[in-house]
Parts: structure tokens; sequence; C-alpha cells
């Protein structure tokens, strides 16, 4: 009986969101058209040929059961570094949803394999944003840094089973082609939900600074925290324009937004991994901590190189 009150519950509160959206779209079109133009250009310039490639190889090489003959954390995490969000929490909720995992071991895995890529660090942030390659190095060696540091700790808490997270080989039955065509399905369904949680939260931000929100915090720094909260391009594209704080502080903040990820990335993560049994308080909490190490790594890194 209180499980079906908690079901009834979550789909009043599911529902009532759903019908404000609504709303808010209707009265504020020109917003509401504004920021998907601006979500689909950004999905389709930059995610879709940076992650399809990677979502392609990863499905096919699960598909064929090639991963199986590897330590769980392996290729979740080398995936996850390699393509950045939310390749990691991809793999960890098939190989869950698969049963060649336990819930104790997708925990500890998503601790540690849920990054953002190099190229979008580097390039985008670095280079683009910050006006420097150097910036965009130090961010991502905090940040891989700091999901190390965040993977041990949550090892620690949770523990490490006996057999040491390894999966045992399990052979496919499907053939070559069938296993590639049901990679490129599976990899589009994952791209859509992306572009779906990116254009939510363009929506949601540009709301908020049309209202007026954001201005209600008066530190610039704080303000672009607050925006990286909700979406971790616009919180460092914030970051960007605080020009009177100094080129430390700029990778300070822009390492921890990006390991925090954002309300977004914390929302395709948990699409990812539906039906997996880790809760969103789980994800929230590990990233939160992520941010934390990362922050501090890119402490120390930028008195050592800035």
């Amino acid at each position: 009986m209180d499980i079906f009150y908690g079901r009834k519950k979550q789909i009043v509160i599911a529902g009532i969101i759903t019908t404000l959206c609504c709303c808010l779209m209707v009265v504020f079109p020109t917003i509401a058209l504004c920021s998907a133009r601006k979500g689909i250009s950004l999905w389709f310039r930059n995610v879709l040929p940076a992650l399809l490639p990677f979502f392609i190889c990863a499905n096919f090489l699960q598909n064929i059961g090639v991963i199986r003959f590897l330590k769980s954390g392996v290729f979740p995490f080398a995936m996850s570094v390699l393509s950045g969000y939310p390749m990691g929490a991809k793999i960890i909720g098939d190989l869950k949803r698969s049963g060649e995992i336990s819930n104790t071991e997708a925990k500890r895995l998503i601790s540690f394999c849920s990054t953002s890529g190099p190229a979008f660090m580097v390039g985008a942030v670095g280079a683009g944003m910050l006006g420097s390659g150097v910036m965009g190095a130090i961010i991502a060696v905090a940040h891989y840094a700091g999901a190390l540091c965040n993977g041990l700790l949550y090892s620690r808490l949770l523990g490490v089973e006996k057999n040491d997270g390894r999966i045992d080989p399990v052979c496919g039955s499907e053939s070559m082609q069938e296993s590639f065509t049901e990679a490129i399905l599976s990899s589009f369904r994952s791209l859509g939900i992306v572009l779906a949680y990116i254009v939510l939260f363009m929506f949601l931000t540009d709301l908020l600074h049309m209202s007026g929100a954001f201005s209600l915090v008066d530190s610039q720094a704080l303000r672009a925290l607050t925006k990286g909260f909700f979406e971790m391009t616009v919180g460092c594209g914030a970051v960007a324009e605080c020009r009177h704080i100094s080129n430390a502080m700029q990778c300070i903040l822009c390492t921890a937004i990006l390991s925090w990820g954002g309300l977004s990335v914390i929302g395709q993560n948990m699409s990812m991994l539906s039906g997996c049994g880790i809760s969103m308080r789980f994800v929230i909490l590990s990233k939160l901590t992520h941010s934390v190490f990362s922050a501090v790594c890119a402490f120390l890194i930028v008195m050592l190189v800035l």
C-alpha cells in the first residue's frame, strides 16, 4: 500500500511539473522556440558528431561480448574519458540491466566513470571560452584526478566484490550484422534522450535569465556557479565572462562545474541508468563529491603551474 501511494505521489508531482512546463512554453513561446533552436543546434553541431561514433562502437562491442573479458571498470572509464557525458552511465546501465554486474558494482563504477571528454574541456572550455589551451589541460587533469579520487572513496565505502568486478564471458547469439544494427538504433535512441535534456535545461536557464533570477546573486562568480548548477556549458561560459577573477580561479570554478555536470547531465545519467536500482540521491552525491575532489586537485595544480 505504501508503494502504491508513493508511486501515485510521484505521478502527481511529475504531472504538475510537466503541466507547468507546458504552460510556461505557451506563455513564453519566443523563449521556448529560441531555447529549442539553441539546444538542437548545440546537439547537432557538437554532441551528435562527437558522441555518435563512440556510442555505436561501445554498443557494438557490448553486443558481441568483447568487454565481458575485461574488468568491469576498464571499458566504462576508458569510453567515458574518450567521449564524455553520458557514455559512462550508458555502459554501466547496459551492464547492470543485462545482469553482468551487481547493484553495488554499478554504484561504484558510476562514481568515477561519469566524466566529461578531453576535447570539450581542452578545446571548447579552455581554448574557446577561457582563451587558453593550457588552462583547459589543467581542468582536464584535475577533472580526471578528481574522478579517480571519487572512485577510491566509494570503493572504500561500498566495498569491492570478491570477483573484483570481473565480468564472466557470455557468448551472444546474434549475428554481427544484427549486433551492429542494434548498436546503431540504440545509439540514436540514447542521443535522442540527450537532446531532450539539452533543450529542456536550455529553456530553463534562459527562462531564469529572462526573469532576472540570476541577477539576485550579487557575486559574478557565484552567479556563474548557479548557472553551472543547471547546465555546465552555460556555467563555464559565465565563468569566462568573470574578468575580475584570476585565471587560477577560473580554472577551479570551471573544473568544479564540469565535474558536477549540472542537473542536465544528472538527468541524462538517470535516464541511462533507468531500471538499475541506482537512486538519484546517490548520483547527485557522487557528482557533488567528484566536484569537490576535482576543485581541490585544480587548486593544487594551479598553485604549481599558474
